[in-house]
Order: structure tokens, then C-alpha cells, then sequence
């Protein structure tokens, strides 16, 4: 599997993923599981199996944005929901995958990030948090604008809050959540310090300076492991998305 996370915030989006793709052999290549959307201000991240049917993701997926691109009206809510009748279609429909797809939108509301979930894993065991069995039918919900967005608490993202999500191999994305949870706390010391200059990151750049640290943490983890092969690993994948000018402030 992988580590792919996306995070929003009134800077921008980022969308951020490990490189390695791996075997049950043990065999390790690299390869693109990061993906911008042409038809608009948008980007995909993957994790899971990485091939549909004979073709690789690298090319079956910009040979899929490619054909919506040119369909009329191209959404990034129809684009995800298109993802998944196809995956759905294809010989390999079974094949345990998770999406992110992220990006911004204009509509009555103004322009705004939404994130769409599109997985075939249909829940998260509570007492071990791997993933439930993969099926044939693939869900897709958007989790941010009409769903996280109006529960965060008041004055979140105005005080440089982001909303995080994160997906990939079970103990990789647990020692995530527990990785960011720890660094935050040690964040938030070093920046009570009167004397010193540190503070919280206050562009789309230096936020994606601490994602990146995030991600290598575990991909370090992997590389001192017992694991058959280092799930997570190689160069961090990262596509930055600034807040169009006209956007609305979170």
C-alpha cells in the first residue's frame, strides 16, 4: 500500500504521498501516485493496488483524466464519481484502493476546497483499524465542505487550523496519527518559546515543509523494520494548490 495525505487549509491544499510501490516478492520500484486534475484546480493521490486490469496507474489515470477532460462540463464531483463507475467496470474492481481528489470549486456558496473520498474499503475495523475487505463497489462521499468544514469549531482555520486526512497501510497510518500528534505537541513548545523566533507555518510552503517531515518520519520508520518490503518509503510526492484570489475565507 502507501501513506497519502491531504491537507486544506485557507492557504491552499496539499496533497502529499510516499514513491514505492511494492510486491509480495519484496520487490520495490517507484512511481507516480500523485496526479494533477487538468480540467481544474485539482489533484489526486492513491494508495492501494496499482494496476487496473494490465495497465499501470501511471498510465491508466491520465488516460482517464484525459477522456473527462473532454467531456462536457467537467466536475470534480463528476470526476470522482466517474473514477469509481469505472474502477467498478474494470477486471480488477476487487482490488483493495483509496482516492483522495481535492481541489477547488465555484458555486452559489463562491469558490471554495472540497475533498472527495473514493474508496472500496467500506469501513475501518475498530479494534485493529485495518481496513474491512475490499469489494467490487466503491464509495465516494465529499468530507470536507459538507461534512468537516461545518463541524470544526469556530475561528479554526482563521487561526492557521487546517483539516488533515490520511490514508495507506494499517500501521503505517497509525504511526502517522501518533507521529503528527507527538510533533505537534513539540511544535507547540518550541513555539511558546518568548526568546526564540519559531512560529506556526503561515504559508502554503512552509506547511508543505511539515508534511513532508511527517511523511519521511514513517518512511523512516519503514526502513528500520522487519516488514517483507518498506510499504512506505522513497521520495515524498507533494503538488501544492494555492487558494484562488477569489476564494472564501474558512
Amino acid at each position: 500500500m502507501t501513506l497519502i495525505v491531504t491537507v486544506i487549509c485557507n492557504q491552499g491544499i496539499i496533497q502529499a504521498s510516499d514513491s514505492h510501490l511494492t510486491y509480495p516478492s519484496g520487490r520495490v520500484e517507484s512511481g507516480p501516485k500523485v496526479f494533477k486534475l487538468g480540467f481544474a484546480d485539482g489533484v489526486l493521490a492513491l494508495a492501494g493496488a496499482y494496476h487496473v486490469g494490465a495497465k499501470t496507474m501511471d498510465r491508466w489515470l491520465p488516460d482517464l483524466i484525459s477522456s473527462y477532460s473532454s467531456s462536457a462540463g467537467p466536475t470534480l464531483r463528476g470526476f470522482a464519481n466517474h473514477l469509481a463507475v469505472e474502477l467498478e467496470c474494470s477486471p480488477t474492481s476487487s482490488a483493495g484502493r483509496i482516492f483522495h481528489i481535492s481541489g477547488y470549486v465555484s458555486d452559489a456558496s463562491g469558490v471554495h476546497p472540497e475533498f472527495y473520498f473514493v474508496r472500496n474499503f467500506h469501513g475501518i475495523d475498530a479494534m485493529t483499524g485495518d481496513y474491512e475487505p475490499a469489494t467490487s463497489e466503491y464509495q465516494v462521499t465529499e468530507d470536507f465542505w459538507t461534512r468537516d468544514y461545518l463541524r470544526a469549531p469556530e475561528g479554526t482555520f482563521a487561526t492557521g487550523g487546517y483539516q488533515r486526512y490520511f490514508n495507506g497501510t494499517p500501521p503505517g497510518r497509525i504511526a502517522y496519527f501518533g507521529a503528527v500528534q507527538k510533533l505537534q505537541e513539540f511544535y507547540a513548545q518550541v513555539w511558546g518559546e518568548s526568546d526564540w523566533k519559531f512560529r506556526k507555518p503561515v504559508s502554503l510552503d512552509e506547511l508543505a515543509a511539515f508534511v513532508r517531515l511527517e511523511l519521511e518520519t514513517i518512511s523512516a520508520l519503514y526502513m528500520s523494520s522487519d516488514y517483507p518490503s518498506p510499504y512506505i518509503g522513497g521520495e515524498i510526492q507533494i503538488v501544492k494548490i494555492p487558494a484562488p484570489s477569489e476564494a472564501i475565507t474558512l
